[in-house]
């Protein structure tokens, strides 16, 4: 299966498994939070260990132990997603339903774009921020009517409101983090797993541990989010994350609370009321609104009026399994992938500047180590047949340095001033 193939194919399981865990966490309601929470965790660690094995990544999850930061820094992002939402959600879903803790909840696409800029270098346009506004103007929306609905219990509402966005804030970071940081997805989802079972397990202790309450409805619940949630859709979501463009991802993810609306309703009869479509329609108008977008998504230079004629965009996520070992290598390493497209016309100056040999670990889509990985990038970049694609692996430094060149290079060879005029 190539790349793209394989990327829309976890993209969707995930969004319609996904769609379920606000389902399955009313199930569990019955049950004592802190007692539910680790008894999921006890199950998703050794499924999550299973899967590492069955993977053929034990030396790599060994290599995350034995790197203290590493480890640090997966558990760090594993609490802020997992713990924030399974506690949050479950929390939540006792106050009001699970149709309404979804909707605001799956905000998170569109509070990532407040993040995008400083953790991933990628540019946020005009056109994000009308998305982002939107966004916010529905969990406005949400808690004005959700108060007035509830009468004398809004004064609740509000403040699980409240707590739903910051779970969403919280998840909107995680998501982020998981794209930046190039870790084996595999192990992660073990070190996920098991960071938030020690969580889970101290809070449990410490909250006058009793076991009791399992039904048959919790059994399932607990066997979904801490085997299929847990370990599954979170590897294929953040799989698919990785590969894809940030804005197409959000955009498809946006179809998740009309999936969990129908859930609850098949499931649990809840009544879909009208707010929760007003609410799912501003984000859906602020996604939409991203597509006219051409330049959101882009990596943003730490100059960037010295690229005139390209536009960078990351495309690390493409060569993670790649077998070419020089990009490999640079990736482990921590270093980054950046391509952009080139016309057709520029091909010699392209090729003389590879020949020179000045910078390293630059490659065209014809190279054929990376035929895969190649045409993945030009339909993420949005490449025709006779437009080139370039890409260099290395750090964001030594990769802004050398397609500043290559701009340099198309506008000298234009008879275009090099320095960028105002």
């Amino acid at each position: 299966m190539n790349i793209k193939a394989l990327a829309n194919s976890y993209l969707l399981f995930a969004l319609v498994l996904g769609a379920l865990l606000p389902v399955m966490l009313e199930l569990a309601g019955g049950m004592n939070i802190y007692e539910y929470l680790f008894l999921t965790y006890l199950v998703a660690v050794p499924t999550s260990f299973l899967f590492v094995l069955a993977s053929g990544k034990k030396a790599k999850l060994a290599s995350y132990a034995r790197n203290k930061k590493d480890f640090a820094m997966i558990a760090f992002i594993g609490l802020l997603n997992y713990a924030f939402l399974e506690f949050g959600m479950t929390y939540a879903e006792r106050f009001v339903s699970a149709s309404l803790a979804t909707v605001v909840y799956r905000t998170y696409p569109i509070l990532m774009l407040a993040f995008l800029p400083f953790i991933l270098k990628e540019r946020v346009t005009k056109y994000q921020g009308v998305a982002l506004s939107l966004a916010f103007i529905g969990l406005y929306v949400a808690i004005s009517m959700s108060s007035g609905a509830a009468g004398s219990s809004g004064s609740i509402n509000a403040p699980i409101i409240a707590l739903l966005s910051i779970v969403a804030v919280a998840g909107a970071l995680a998501t982020v983090l998981v794209k930046k940081y190039a870790y084996d997805m595999e192990s992660s989802m073990f070190i996920f797993n098991l960071a938030n079972f020690v969580f889970f397990t101290l809070l449990f202790l410490l909250n006058n541990p009793q076991f009791g309450g399992l039904t048959m409805t919790s059994i399932a619940a607990i066997l979904y989010v801490g085997v299929v949630y847990n370990v599954f859709v979170g590897f294929m979501y953040y799989g698919a994350l990785r590969m894809l463009k940030t804005t197409f991802v959000t955009n498809i993810y946006f179809l998740s609370p009309f999936i969990t609306i129908l859930f609850a309703y098949l499931v649990l009869g809840e009544a879909i009321m009208p707010y929760y479509l007003v609410v799912a329609g501003l984000v859906a108008v602020g996604l939409l609104i991203q597509r006219f977008d051409k330049k959101g998504g882009s990596y943003l230079p730490d100059k960037s009026k010295a690229l005139r004629r390209v536009t960078l965009f990351d495309v690390t996520g493409a060569f993670l399994n790649t077998t070419e070992a020089a990009i490999s290598d640079t990736i482990q390493g921590g270093g980054r992938v950046l391509a952009v497209k080139v016309p057709q016309k520029h091909k010699e100056k392209v090729a003389s500047m590879l020949q020179s040999g000045e910078y390293s670990n630059v490659f065209t889509h014809e190279h054929p180590a990376i035929t895969d990985e190649s045409m993945f990038v030009k339909d993420v970049l949005g490449a025709g047949n006779d437009d080139i694609v370039v890409m260099k692996a290395g750090s964001l430094k030594e990769g802004e340095a050398f397609f500043g060149k290559l701009d340099e290079a198309m506008g000298v060879e234009e008879g275009v001033p090099s320095t960028p005029q105002e």
